[in-house]
């Protein structure tokens, strides 16, 4: 096909997928961004511009800060584990990562049952955890009760009720629900590595562990790099999960606030604050970014082809 003749069927494939997203996502986010910058209630027909009144206003607000504080906390404890789970996982269901699936017996089984929570809705996933966590019939209650003690002598008003155990809580459904989408990940990463690279590691003398690190984690390195990123993006909202975890997510000091749900009762209970609940989003849009563009920066290295 000539170079003239190729421009026109690509923008023909391409346009109405650029023109539904620039509609229904971009013109989205240009509208939040300009309702910011006011202090529009979302009922009034009109906006009234106050400038950078209401980021000045965030700067200095005390329950945002401790919202932001959370899910800092989130964005540590939740990667660390579902990616450190999924690859150790992934790495022993391929013995040491060798890429191998049928090296292990059942694990196209084990890769099915991993990944199951992923099907399952997460509001699903907060309530079934709630009757897990509960002080009066939940599975860790008996538990306990079967070693001989009690879930509120170990954590007074039981998991969820404790401002210093509920973020940790909820980060523990979130991981379980999440580590079998990145172990089947990494899996179809490990899968794709050849076979004569363990061989010849396995000549030097290298063992699983040391194939595993210096095999098989720079090969799908740029696998990881992306689930960080998808992964860190995915905290910063974390809205669903708490919200039914923690009552709505309407307990702003009761230890589990984030910036998502902090947002939502700006604008749906104080006073329904659309244009202070605005500048949160802009700025949480903006966090994600940021996110995206250090996670990618601080992880970079040199490619390996294979």
């Amino acid at each position: 096909m000539h170079q003239r003749g190729r421009w026109p069927l690509i923008i023909t494939f391409l346009a109405p997928g650029l023109i539904l997203y620039t509609v229904f996502v971009l013109s989205s986010f240009a509208q939040g961004v300009q309702i910011s910058f006011t202090n529009w209630t979302g009922f009034t027909p009109t906006l009234e511009y106050v400038g950078l009144d209401n980021y000045v206003r965030l700067f200095r607000d005390g329950a945002w800060w401790r919202a932001v504080s959370h899910n800092a906390v989130l964005l540590i404890v939740i990667p660390v584990l579902t990616l450190g789970l999924a690859m150790l996982f992934a790495a022993l269901i391929t013995r040491g990562g060798a890429g191998n699936l049928r090296a292990m017996p059942g694990a196209e089984l084990y890769r099915v049952l991993f990944f199951f929570p992923q099907v399952v809705p997460v509001v699903i996933i907060g309530i079934m955890f709630s009757y897990l966590y509960a002080s009066r019939g939940g599975l860790l209650q008996g538990v306990l009760q079967m070693l001989g003690t009690d879930l509120l002598t170990l954590i007074p008003n039981g998991p969820l009720g404790n401002p210093d155990t509920i973020l940790l809580a909820i980060a523990l459904a979130s991981v379980w629900s999440s580590v079998g989408f990145y172990m089947v990940l990494f899996l179809s990463a490990m899968g794709g590595v050849p076979t004569e690279l363990y061989e010849a590691a396995a000549l030097d003398g290298a063992g699983r562990v040391r194939s595993f690190f210096h095999v098989t984690l720079p090969l799908i390195w740029t696998h990881a790099q992306t689930a960080l990123i998808y992964l860190g993006i995915g905290t910063l909202d974390s809205y669903a999960l708490i919200a039914v975890m923690a009552m709505t997510g309407t307990a702003g000091d009761f230890g589990a606030d984030v910036m998502s749900t902090y947002l939502y009762r700006t604008a749906f209970s104080f006073n329904s604050q659309f244009g202070y609940a605005a500048a949160m989003g802009t700025v949480m849009m903006l966090a994600s970014v940021a996110l995206a563009l250090v996670t990618f920066r601080l992880t970079r290295r040199e490619e390996m082809q294979y």
